[in-house]
């Protein structure tokens, strides 16, 4: 367990697409644990697409899973960087071959996580996204 909350992660909205149940159980209490307070779960790609499209609720971040049924993390991306192409947003994924994180930089992702991963990689993601300096670093 981390005793370290990252500042301003308390600010979010996150936006959480895994479609694993044991992933999207870890990957929200480890959200949560790093001082998220307002995150929305869904299931798929396309669950995330249909939220956003009509939602009153502007995310700040998304974190996604890359394989998924019906629209992967990389379909995603893709949708959210034509309209929010500052977005940040996170992948987690299994895979890490070079061709994985050659499309995933190609698309404008701006971290990646390999599952299954620790509390204190995801924070180490975080922080560096938003800029958040570490204690001890």
């Amino acid at each position: 367990m981390l005793d370290n909350k990252l500042p301003g992660l308390e600010l979010l909205r996150v936006l959480l697409v895994e479609d694993d149940m044991f992933a999207q159980r870890l990957a929200a209490s480890v959200l949560r644990q790093l001082g998220v307070r307002d995150l929305t779960i869904v299931k798929d790609g396309q669950a995330a697409i249909d939220l956003l499209g009509s939602s009153q609720i502007q995310f700040d971040l998304i974190v996604s899973d890359w394989n998924m049924p019906k629209v992967t993390g990389l379909d995603l991306l893709k949708h959210v960087r034509k309209t929010w192409v500052n977005m940040p947003f996170l992948m987690l994924t299994g895979n890490a071959n070079e061709e994985f994180v050659i499309t995933a930089r190609e698309n404008k992702v701006d971290a990646y996580v390999i599952k299954p991963f620790s509390a204190g990689q995801l924070q180490q993601k975080l922080a560096v996204m938003f800029n958040i300096r570490l204690p001890g670093t």
